[in-house]
């Protein structure tokens, strides 16, 4: 991946962090009269989501000669599952659909949660979050990450190998 990559990369996990951080409340204590509405909510160190996390990435690998590759990042709290997208090759500016499958890429099977579609730039990257709860995808079956081009064709595929929660 390359700076813009990374960047965006770095910008997906800060802005997980500070939805599980909002998530976990934020309301100053009733009893403290200089607290403002708008302070940042403290988090201590024994309470910090990060504890909790579990990060899985999956390479997504090109399919009908695309040129399209990447990789997803899962990052797994309690109650949430986050789902980044990251993809270099796409054929140009556009709104890429992708999905969490049942089964394996050489398999297929049947949608089982849309994800947020890819935004695709000009110079072919593309990126796509997505929050879901826990609870959308199951650990006991096998699933795939499958990105679509114009007509559905499949773009790259990945596997979900390691994708449970602990």
């Amino acid at each position: 991946m390359d700076l813009t990559s990374n960047t965006l990369r770095r910008l997906g996990a800060s802005a997980l962090v500070l939805v599980l951080v909002s998530a976990c409340g934020g309301d100053a204590p009733a009893d403290d009269p200089d607290a403002s509405p708008d302070a940042a909510p403290a988090v201590e160190a024994s309470s910090s989501p990060m504890d909790t996390m579990m990060h899985v990435t999956i390479a997504l690998g090109m399919m009908n000669e695309s040129g399209v590759a990447g990789e997803a990042m899962a990052m797994h709290a309690d109650d949430a599952v986050v789902v980044i997208l990251e993809l270099e090759g796409l054929p140009g500016e556009a709104q890429y659909a992708a999905h969490i499958h049942a089964g394996t890429c050489a398999e297929g099977g049947p949608v089982v949660v849309p994800l947020n579609p890819v935004a695709g730039l000009a110079d072919g990257t593309g990126t796509s979050t997505t929050t879901l709860e826990a609870a959308e995808v199951g650990t006991d079956t096998p699933y795939f990450i499958m990105i679509h081009g114009e007509g559905g064709t499949p773009l790259a595929c990945g596997d979900m190998e390691g994708h449970g929660r602990r």
